[in-house]
C-alpha cells in the first residue's frame, strides 16, 4: 500500500510542507480534501488507561510505564484491588493541583479531616523515579513526603502548568480525557494548603483495555490523492469510505476499520 500512490508521492510531500504551516488552525472531526487536519481522540497506540470515574463523569490517564513502572505498577495495583474507590481529594489549590489517594484516612464514608493526607497504603513506599516530563497541566505525579523515597499511595493531578515541581516529583501518567471534570473538583483555601472540608470524591478506579478502533490525531490528503489519506504516526495510507451509515477509515497496515 506505500507504493501504490508512488506516482504522487513528490508532489503529495511539498504540498503535505505547504498546508502543515497552518495545520493548528485546522481541526474538525470533518476530514479536510486539502491538507493537514486534525481528528481529537485517544492515541490509537494505547492499549490501556486509568479510569477516574468522579461524579460529573470519568477521567481517563495514560500511563507512563517506561518512565516510572514502579510508580505505574502501584497506581495499577491499588486501583485494581479497589483501594482508590470512594477516596477523597483532601487537598485542592485552585490554580495549581488537586490531591487525592490517602487510602488510609481519606475514604469518603469515614473522611478524618484531622488525619487525611498523612495515610498511606499496607505496601512499601517507592524508591523515586524522577523523570524528563515535565509537570503541565493534566500531569499526573506521586506525592510524597520531604523524603524522595517515600511515594506511596497518593498522588496530585496538576490544574495548571508547574514546572517548578520537574525532577522532585515522580510523574507516572497524564490526563487525556475529561480534565474538564478534574476542574470541577470542589476546591480548598489556599491559605489552609488547600484542605477542602467538603471534597469531592473517586467514585471508582480501575484499568480500561483500549479497542484501538477510533482514528485520531494527525491525517493529511489533498485534491489529488483523496480518498485516501496519509497517517504519519503509522507511516501507512487510510482509505475514507463514505458510502455505509457511518464514515469510517481503513487501516491497510491492520486490516481492520477504523471509526470517528
Amino acid at each position: 500500500m506505500k507504493t501504490f500512490l508512488g506516482s504522487t508521492l513528490f508532489p503529495f510531500f511539498i504540498s503535505a510542507l505547504f498546508f502543515f504551516a497552518s495545520a493548528e488552525d485546522n481541526k474538525s472531526f470533518i476530514p479536510y480534501t486539502n491538507g493537514w487536519f486534525y481528528i481529537p481522540g485517544i492515541d490509537r497506540s494505547l492499549d490501556e488507561c486509568l479510569v477516574i470515574e468522579l461524579e460529573d463523569g470519568e477521567v481517563l490517564i495514560e500511563l507512563f510505564p517506561v518512565q516510572a513502572p514502579l510508580h505505574v505498577a502501584r497506581i495499577k495495583e491499588l486501583a485494581s484491588n479497589g483501594s482508590y474507590d470512594g477516596v477523597v481529594f483532601h487537598r485542592v489549590i485552585d490554580g495549581f493541583m488537586a490531591q487525592t489517594g490517602d487510602v488510609e484516612f481519606g475514604k469518603s464514608s469515614e473522611f478524618n479531616a484531622n488525619l487525611v493526607g498523612t495515610g498511606n497504603s499496607v505496601l512499601e513506599d517507592l524508591p523515586s523515579e524522577f523523570n524528563a516530563i515535565p509537570h503541565l497541566r493534566g500531569i499526573c505525579s506521586m506525592a510524597r513526603s520531604s523524603s524522595p523515597n517515600s511515594a506511596n499511595s497518593q498522588f496530585f493531578i496538576c490544574l495548571a502548568n508547574s514546572t517548578f515541581l520537574d525532577q522532585q516529583y515522580t510523574v507516572w501518567g497524564q490526563v487525556i480525557s475529561g480534565m474538564d471534570y478534574i476542574d470541577l473538583v470542589q476546591k480548598g483555601q489556599s491559605s489552609n494548603n488547600g484542605a477542602v472540608t467538603n471534597p469531592d470524591y473517586m467514585k471508582k478506579v480501575y484499568i480500561r483495555e483500549l479497542a484501538q478502533d477510533h482514528i485520531s490525531g494527525w491525517l493529511f490528503t489533498n485534491r489529488e490523492v483523496y480518498p485516501y489519506f496519509y497517517d504519519p504516526s503509522s507511516k501507512d495510507w487510510l482509505y475514507y469510505d463514505t458510502v455505509g451509515e457511518t464514515p469510517r477509515f481503513y487501516d491497510f497496515e491492520k486490516n481492520k476499520w477504523l471509526s470517528l
